[in-house]
């Protein structure tokens, strides 16, 4: 009974996290707001209905656009992606659209179904002065909106390159993990993905001012209300775009071997049922994570450049 009685009292305990969780949260927003005064935005910000969508651009404008479409809730596509798609500029134009809620783009109110993803990178992409057709390279969920793209607007859309692209059978509602997905809200609400290892900001290929600026808008969007919501909703985008078909176009697609561990079970499946009825498509199983860019870079480089070239 002695020692037990030395044990702190569990309502001192519990009173003590809930003020480590406030000073948690008020740093982390005081801190929000003074690196937003930080944040030197590279590319070219352009009114959509009436907010700001970034577009950064780089490479030949002489040849073919290739448009990056990012995986859901990857912060900062510029920085994230410049591994891969900086080795492809001297071969055409690169456009790396950034959605409401991604990089420099703002925050806004806007509904997220796949339609209207859609048009608001199509109106983005023509305020720049890019037009079609492109060649759309979806990394992940962003696959959806690739493949609606296609199959509304054909004549924008030439070839599709997939990074580990969820197709519409990838998803199901029986796997449906919102519980996690507020979880994981609440948590950045209170700064926790300031912690490295509960969210490692990537360094590839990246300047020290570039680290500097993909941490802040790693910190400013993780799981904001324009990413919750694209999750929320991708049941249905999918349904929506399951309906529709598959689009008659030459696709390479490269794919995670390692399904189950960063995506769900049925991913590689869906995406091999996927190749085989298209016709055009080319499938190149990777052994690595989802994140194929961080890993596979090089190699895939050279086979993206191939894809390319074959559309000059």
């Amino acid at each position: 009974m002695g020692e037990l009685s030395k044990l702190p009292n569990i309502g001192v305990v519990i009173v003590i996290l809930i003020l480590l969780l406030v000073l948690m949260a008020i740093y982390h927003h005081v801190m929000i707001a003074i690196e937003a005064k930080k944040l030197n935005n590279i590319g070219t910000l352009v009114k959509v209905n009436d907010k700001n969508m970034n577009v950064y651009i780089e490479g030949n404008k002489q040849t073919n656009t290739v448009v990056l479409l990012s995986g859901s809730g990857v912060q900062a596509p510029i920085y994230d992606y410049k591994v891969l798609y900086s080795k492809l500029s001297d071969i055409c134009r690169v456009a790396v659209v950034e959605k409401f809620g991604y990089g420099y783009s703002d925050i806004a109110k806007a509904k997220r179904d796949v339609k209207t993803m859609v048009e608001e990178n199509r109106i983005a992409l023509r305020k720049v002065g890019i037009n079609g057709p492109y060649i759309l390279m979806p990394h992940s969920m962003s696959a959806l909106e690739a493949i609606y793209w296609a199959m509304t607007y054909p004549e924008e859309v030439k070839g599709i390159i997939g990074l580990d692209m969820a197709v519409p059978l990838t998803y199901d509602e029986n796997d449906n993990n919102l519980l996690s997905l507020k979880f994981n809200k609440i948590m950045t609400f209170f700064g926790f993905h300031r912690i490295s290892k509960f969210c490692p900001v990537s360094e590839r290929e990246l300047t020290d001012k570039e680290i500097k600026q993909n941490k802040y808008l790693v910190y400013r969007n993780s799981l904001n209300k324009n990413v919750f919501e694209e999750c929320k909703l991708v049941y249905s985008n999918a349904k929506v775009v399951e309906k529709i078909g598959i689009p008659s176009i030459p696709i390479l697609m490269f794919a995670s071997k390692l399904t189950g561990s960063e995506t769900s079970k049925r991913w590689r499946i869906a995406q091999e049922k996927f190749a085989s009825e298209s016709n055009k498509c080319e499938l190149i199983i990777l052994e690595c994570g989802h994140n194929l860019h961080y890993y596979e870079s090089d190699y895939m480089t050279v086979k993206i450049r191939e894809f390319i070239v074959t559309f000059n």
